[in-house]
This record gives structure tokens, sequence and C-alpha cells, in this order.
């Protein structure tokens, strides 16, 4: 089929390109902006002003459509024969010049993506979003559209971008399975051109997870009372007002004031926030206890013990942008579930098809050990000039665990069934043990901090192991 280039200028008509030196187009799952190289032979320098940025371009190689825009001004190379060079991107790129202003409160993922670009990017379609049922609470204040989704799709463990026909892709990451099977025995990718091995430099087996600020449940702290003698409290009360600060004196209500705000007359109690104190008046005595919420950073400890029996112990700190203690340990595990063993990556140049970053194909290569799916992270295709010939090239990483699915019914029962650590008063320490591919329930381990994530597999089917707490 060759090489078909078409390109139309803002607000003109789109020209066919017979000729051209170099052609180059690239996808990529890493940077979601893929990109183009053009140089094409030109008489004088009026194709710069034919063909200026913002310029739209539809390049066909064999069966692959890349639809992108200029980006970087036209320039003309002088030489033997003057050379025009265009340099673009696709539509994606787009989304980084755009700024979202929006809140979301206990909202599935998706629905947020398809209200996103209804409202802020007409002109792509939205059909190939596919649903995404976990719900988020969110806010984004004038961030980058790109920003955003990379937040979203950080947080579903999923992949976006938008294709050539300029509708939005949103899916799954082991949803979109290309139908070739790169195989040793089918010889369908160019010889000496599968370099595939496992990279243990990202191994990870011991993962600290840190976010902003959770608030707790509600706390008691026992108190006891003498006149204007300051209680101490064990943490800095979140909100401080009457409503949020419960004190009890033998049973009965108490009323809690601010320092300098309230007068003391008019309280039984005032309260210093910055110093964590509870100031009683001249009257108050006896015993009880002060219920509050307060702040603590959140910080999560998430450990595969299979792999540290067979590696050795791996330990790395991953910080999320998040308040959202559940939405922190969804991306620690996904992180986990992605770097508990080595990653098999590499590259090999298929003889044909049609293939996107995302998806996953499958690769049989006997002489390298490797039978699996693999996920496509770029997609370069090269035109031969002259030849009608495009060559492909598929940079390949190994296929993550699918850490998704395991949070779904274990989310469920954190708050249940989640130990706590507690270091230098900061806050809990929540620490998790996993070593299985998929995880049905906590089971408790009477060491009092660990709960190890198990399951069993009876007749092909799985078993889900009950976790009681004594």
């Amino acid at each position: 089929m060759g090489t078909i280039i078409k390109i139309t200028p803002p607000g003109g008509t789109q020209q066919e390109v017979y000729a051209y030196q170099t052609c180059r187009t690239t996808l990529s799952a890493t940077d979601r902006a893929g990109s183009f190289g053009l140089e094409l032979p030109a008489p004088d320098n009026s194709l710069i002003d034919t063909f200026p940025v913002g310029s739209d371009v539809q390049i066909t190689q064999d069966e692959n459509l890349f639809r992108g825009w200029v980006i970087k001004p036209p320039k003309a190379l002088d030489g033997k024969l003057r050379t025009l060079v265009l340099e673009g991107s696709t539509y994606t790129s787009r989304t980084q010049k755009i700024i979202v202003t929006e809140s979301y409160i206990n909202t599935a993922i998706s629905d947020i993506v398809i209200d996103l670009f209804a409202k802020y990017v007409p002109w792509a379609t939205r059909t190939n979003i596919q649903p995404c049922t976990k719900t988020i609470t969110i806010r984004f204040g004038d961030d980058y559209l790109w920003d955003a989704m990379e937040q979203l799709c950080q947080i579903a463990a999923y992949e976006w971008y938008i294709d050539e026909g300029l509708d939005v892709n949103f899916f799954g990451g082991s949803e979109r399975i290309n139908p070739i099977t790169l195989s040793q025995a089918s010889r369908n990718f160019r010889k000496g051109t599968a370099n595939l091995s496992p990279d243990a430099s990202k191994l990870v087996n011991k993962l600290w997870v840190k976010g902003g600020k959770a608030t707790s449940d509600p706390y008691a702290q026992a108190i006891t009372v003498s006149a204007e003698t300051p209680i101490q409290l064990y943490y800095t009360p979140r909100a401080p007002d009457g409503e949020s600060v419960v004190v009890l004196i033998g049973g009965i209500a108490k009323t809690v004031g601010i320092q300098n705000v309230d007068k003391a007359e008019t309280k039984d109690f005032l309260l210093n926030v910055s110093e964590k104190l509870l100031i009683p008046d001249l009257c108050t005595s006896g015993t009880g206890s002060i219920t509050y919420q307060y702040e603590y950073p959140i910080k999560l400890l998430l450990e595969d013990q299979e792999s540290q029996a067979k590696y050795g112990l791996f330990e790395d700190v991953l910080k999320v942008n998040t308040n959202d203690k559940v939405l922190a340990y969804d991306q620690g595990l996904d992180y986990l579930a992605k770097y508990a063993n080595p990653v098999i990556t590499g590259s090999i140049e298929p003889a044909h098809g049609v293939y996107r970053p995302g998806e996953l194909v499958k690769v049989e290569i006997p002489g390298l050990n490797v039978n699996d799916y693999m996920q496509i992270k770029e997609v370069t295709y090269e035109s031969v000039t002259g030849m009608g010939i495009v060559n492909r090239s598929l940079q390949l990483v190994s296929r993550e665990r699918d850490a998704v699915s395991i949070l779904k019914d274990l989310n469920k029962r954190l708050a249940k069934l989640e130990k706590t650590l507690y270091n230098d008063n900061e806050g809990p320490v929540e620490k998790y043990v996993y070593f299985a591919d998929s995880i049905a329930t906590p089971e408790f381990v009477d060491d009092g901090l660990t709960w190890h994530l198990h399951q069993y597999h009876i007749c092909g089917q799985t078993m889900c192991s009950a976790g009681v707490i004594m």
C-alpha cells in the first residue's frame, strides 16, 4: 500500500504530497503525544507559507493511519536539494494547553472523563471511553486537561489518547489485544530484531506509599480535669468548633470554644489548637473524655514476600498526590504489582500489521524464553523513500499483574479490617503483605501488625479464605 501524505492548512484545502525524503511517525503510551517528522523536497521557500503551524497532517503507512498537526514552524534546509522540514504531534497533545477547573464527588472515573471532554474539548468525540466504575472524589483547580487525565489514568490503571478520528480512547491496560501473534515459528518479524531481556533496575518488593493528609475517625481521649490546668491533647484537632469537638465530664456534655476567639466566661473549655491544649474554666473538674478528629500524613507499607524470598529485599518510596487513603493504597498496589518482579523490556520489528500503544500483543519466541502477552509502549512507522516499504518497530514491556481486580473486594473491607502501626505520633502506618496475583480477602495474622493477602484454589475455582478477628 505504501505511504500517502495529506496536509490541510488551517482554513485551507487538503493537499496530497507525493514526494518525501523522510517520513516517520511515532505513537507512545509513555508520553501519550505521538509525533511525526517529514522532510519534503521543495523548489523554494513557498511551502513554508503553504503549511504553517496548525496544519492538519494525515499520514497513511500501509494500513496504519496517523493524524496530527504541525506544532513547530516549518523550516527549509538548503543543500543540493532544498528540503522542507515539518514536525508535529497528535491531537492528544492539544490537551496540554487546555485548562480545566472542576470538582467531582463520588463520581465514576469514566463519567469524569466524559464530562471533561464534553465541556472542554467539543471537537473530540467520546465513543471509545470504556466504563470505569471506580468512584472517586477529586478536584481539578486550573489544571491542564493532560495532567488531569494522567492522574485519572494512574488511579484507574487505564490508558488514554485521542485517535486519528479525533475520538477519545480511555481503556483498561489489559482490555485491548492485537490480533497478531509475533512468533518465531511464523517468522513474522524481521530476523535479528527481537531484543527482549529482563530489567531489574526498578525491582521493588517493599514499598512505602506517602500521600497527603488523611482525616482520622473520631478519636476519644480520656481526660482528668482540675480547675484551669491545661490538658495536653495527643493530636492536633481538625476543624475545631463546638460541633466537631465533644467534651464529656461525668457523662455530661460541656461547651467548647476557641482560645482568643471565644470568651472564657461563656464556655466550659477553651481549645488552643496550635499548642494542642484543652483549657478548663475555674468551675469544671472531674474525669471524662474529649472526642475529636485529626489529620495525619498518609503512610502505607506494602510488601510482596514472594518477591522478597526470590530476589531479596528491594525498597522504594512512592509519593502520590491524594488525600484519599484508599486511592493512595490503590496506586501503591498497582506500583507493587508492576515492579515486584523483573520487567521484560525490549523491541521487535514486525513484518506487517497495525499496532497501537497500550495494546497487548502475544509474543512467542522460545529462543528468548518468551511466551506471553506483552504491552506495546511505543510504535514507530518509517517509510522507505521510493520503495513503497514501511518499516515498523515496537517497544514492549511485560504485561503487568492485574492489581485493579484485586482491589474490588478488598477496598470494601478496609475500614473494618485494617490494622495500624504508629510512628512518632504522626499517625497510623498501615501495613499489608501482598504475595498473590489475585486477592479476595485479607487474612488476619496474630502478630498484630500484618494482613496477609491470600486465596485458595480448589478444583480449578477460586475459594476465598475468611479473615476473622479474634
